[in-house]
């Protein structure tokens, strides 16, 4: 597995803190804890990723956990933290994050079941959660202030000093420190979880802009999706192999961009070997859920 700077954000520049390379891969982008710095039209600043079971050796010179620290007692699958400023003012509710494929699913489930596990799942997403799972190009998305953990504004002044290696705002528990003061509103909770279900609502997001004079900070981790085995490990017996079912495409590792334009503030993505043999067919329990048309659904005679 190898995580690089996707395809589809060719404009925007990544600069590596070391030579890298692995084979026929160029840049293989860190998993280490390493501070990558970015720019493009709408966004410059810095990047960091960890993903479980990836050894890599910690750097020397930041403030960041490594893998082995970062992750111990805790179940979360891998991780990811930007810091920087926006190089122009946008409206919180047109800066999204989720996933996007340039070609039609395989072995995927019958409409039903979708529909049905979708509805399930309405009181744990936005009301701005949007989904397409059945076109040429699925797709689902959500505001990136309704998914990232932690989030925190500071003013460039407060952290002229810090180092490109550091990142500003990390606790000893390797979380960033949620900080909306700034922001200048009492009605924005103070914590994660309620900064998240505040931002879920349209009506909340668009009273507010990321503005250009401030330094703002995304942490997002997730529990379940495992990357170094391209897994759903819902429960220590229970997990789902993705391979079957996304046709060979990368899933972003991480990735935001604007929502009229459809232009990325920065995009990384996974690439496992067996993304190559996509055509496995999918494990015993998943058949059950496959809907018959769905397994001709394969997409390998269209364009990437």
């Amino acid at each position: 597995m190898v995580v690089i700077a996707s395809h589809r954000n060719n404009y925007v520049k990544y600069t590596l803190p070391r030579e890298t390379s692995l084979g026929r891969i160029k840049d293989p982008l860190p998993m280490d804890g390493s501070v990558i710095t970015f720019s493009g039209p709408l966004f410059e600043g810095k990047l960091v990723s960890l993903t479980r079971d990836v050894n890599e050796k910690p750097p020397s010179d930041g403030n960041l956990m490594s893998n082995e620290d970062y992750f111990r007692n805790r179940s979360r699958q891998y991780q990811w933290s930007v810091q920087g400023r926006f190089k122009k003012r946008i409206r919180f509710d047109e800066v999204v994050t989720g996933q996007e494929f340039g070609r039609p699913f395989r072995n995927t489930p019958s409409t039903r079941i979708v529909k049905k596990g979708l509805h399930l799942l309405k009181h744990k997403l936005p009301e701005t959660f949007e989904c397409d799972l059945f076109s040429d190009k699925p797709r689902f998305e959500h505001p990136l202030l309704a998914g990232c953990q932690h989030f925190r504004v500071d003013r460039p002044e407060d952290i002229d000093e810090i180092p490109d290696s550091h990142f500003y705002g990390i606790g000893e528990d390797g979380n960033v420190m949620e900080n909306t003061f700034l922001l200048g509103d009492v009605e924005v909770p103070d914590d994660g979880v309620a900064r998240r279900k505040y931002f879920s609502k349209t009506s909340n997001l668009e009273k507010y802009h990321f503005e250009t004079d401030f330094v703002y900070t995304f942490d997002f981790f997730s529990n379940f999706f495992a990357p170094y085995r391209h897994r759903l490990e819902l429960t220590p017996f229970f997990s789902i192999d993705l391979i079957p079912y996304f046709n060979g495409y990368p899933l972003f590792m991480s990735m935001a961009k604007e929502k009229s334009s459809g232009k990325y503030l920065w995009a990384t993505e996974i690439w496992h070997k067996r993304l190559l043999n996509h055509d496995e067919p999918p494990g015993r329990l998943a058949k059950f859920f496959v809907s018959d048309s769905s397994c001709t659904l394969d997409g390998d005679d269209k364009e990437n």
